[in-house]
């Protein structure tokens, strides 16, 4: 017990902080394998501008596969581990409130004026703006406004009664996906990410937002338009530090009958998806009918997948398609290296997920995606013609779209998310720094009166 009550700060860490003649810190938070990607690019970017970077991981991930090596990959030292435990609610509790002291003691003991960079719609995000805002700091969002848009009931009740009337046409369904009239935003799912990502934006003092759709939709939601900057997406930073390691890639050691072939690379994590008996084998046998038709399958197992394919007594079935089709289906734990992904993700025919981030990866290297959801978050890349949702209803109709996705060649050919987009990001906010001493800011001081204070009678 003694450990779990334990926060591990890095030797000699508060004597640096002395040290430095910087006014702000500027702290990196990170928890999970994609918010060490995403923020990595930023970490080394402030450490190039020679500004005072501390970097905060709350120990959400922590395994080799998951953390450890994803760090030692993007050259990142932790400072500060919050080592927190337990399940989703202690977890949330556990980062405000080792955060809050952990703020409090770095602006009052040692006057730095924290500035946390939170990354997308994560528990981090959701917890660190709590423990920034109620200390008065404001948060930096990275990848700011991810909004679930989900087609609506009418779009579904049309695909699924022309499927069962065997009048489902693929194009005409891939189409209709870029018509935006037919989404809605009220979806709570992905679950809980859809809370974490709303509950963020009123802490927020710059919105670093992927694309015009967010900034739009942000300003559609009474958020201050000064404050919001398309900067892109700060994976294409850190894939291009990846690709520069790809050559060191062994990811076809682990999937040696995936090499030289055109296969599909598969991940399952969601909970909805996981938790959920019949949308689980819904894509289970999707996968099952895709490697029985010959097509090349490489399933990545993730704690989640795993536990849903004991629970749904599944092990066996799995087991016998290893047997069976040894040519044509590889299963194998999450590969740690992002530059393993990167050559894997690049040499495929077609990326299978439910990963919010692999959306985005998929759209940078150019091979197509297919979305195992009812719904995405990167619903940008849906109207950019390289995604196309497959439902986790049918198990014939997702292998359908997933048959016609590998062969369609207007589903590869353009990247979003520019470049540079770290070195935007930190332009931005030392600009906003240079002009307001402090980012967190009442309303006298934000509109500028208090040259106006006048309290003589």
């Amino acid at each position: 017990m003694q450990q779990e009550n334990e926060v591990f700060i890095r030797e000699n860490f508060w004597q640096d902080i002395e040290k430095s003649s910087k006014k702000y810190a500027h702290i990196i938070m990170i928890a999970t394998k994609p918010d060490i990607i995403k923020q990595a690019p930023l970490y080394l970017e402030l450490k190039i501008r020679g500004e005072l970077v501390l970097l905060v991981h709350t120990w959400q991930h922590y395994d080799y596969n998951l953390s450890k090596w994803v760090l030692t990959e993007f050259w990142m030292d932790v400072d500060v581990n919050l080592n927190i435990f337990g399940p989703i609610h202690k977890k949330f509790s556990l980062i405000v409130e080792r955060l809050w002291n952990f703020l409090v003691e770095l602006n009052d003991t040692y006057k730095k004026i924290p500035i946390p960079y939170v990354h997308g719609d994560t528990l981090t995000a959701a917890t660190a703006d709590k423990a920034a805002f109620l200390n008065k700091f404001a948060v930096i969002h990275v990848e700011a406004w991810i909004r679930t848009l989900t087609p609506n009931k009418y779009f579904y009740e049309l695909l699924f009664s022309n499927y069962q009337k065997w009048a489902f046409s693929w194009d005409e369904y891939y189409e209709s996906l870029q018509k935006k009239e037919i989404y809605e935003l009220w979806s709570i799912e992905p679950y809980p990410e859809q809370f974490d990502t709303r509950s963020i934006e009123w802490s927020t003092w710059f919105f670093a937002a992927p694309v015009e759709l967010y900034r739009e939709t942000l300003i559609n939601e009474w958020y201050d338009p000064n404050k919001i900057k398309v900067v892109w997406n700060t994976v294409v930073d850190a894939i291009e530090i990846s690709k520069a390691k790809v050559k060191n890639s062994k990811a076809f050691e682990k999937f040696p009958n995936m090499k030289w072939k055109d296969f599909i690379f598969v991940t399952i994590h969601r909970r909805e998806n996981c938790e959920k008996k019949e949308r689980f084998l819904t894509l289970y046998y999707a996968l099952k009918k895709l490697i029985q038709d010959w097509i090349p399958v490489c399933f990545l197992e993730l704690y989640a997948s795993w536990f849903a394919i004991d629970k749904y007594w599944l092990r066996d079935d799995l087991n016998e398609l290893i047997k069976n089709y040894p040519d044509n289906f590889a299963y194998w734990p999450a590969l740690a290296h992002h530059a393993e992904v990167i050559d894997m993700i690049s040499k495929a025919w077609a990326v299978v997920t439910d990963s919010w981030s692999m959306q985005e990866e998929t759209n940078i290297v150019w091979t197509p995606c297919v979305t195992l959801r009812f719904w995405s978050d990167r619903t940008e890349t849906i109207l950019a013609w390289t995604n196309i949702i497959a439902p986790p209803t049918n198990s014939m109709l997702i292998a359908e779209i997933i048959k016609w996705a590998i062969w369609n060649e207007k589903m590869k050919w353009r990247n979003l998310y520019w470049e540079n987009v770290s070195k935007k990001i930190v332009d931005e906010v030392l600009s906003m720094l240079s002009k307001n001493w402090k980012l967190f800011l009442f309303d006298d001081e934000r509109l500028w009166l208090e040259k106006y204070t006048n309290w003589n009678i």
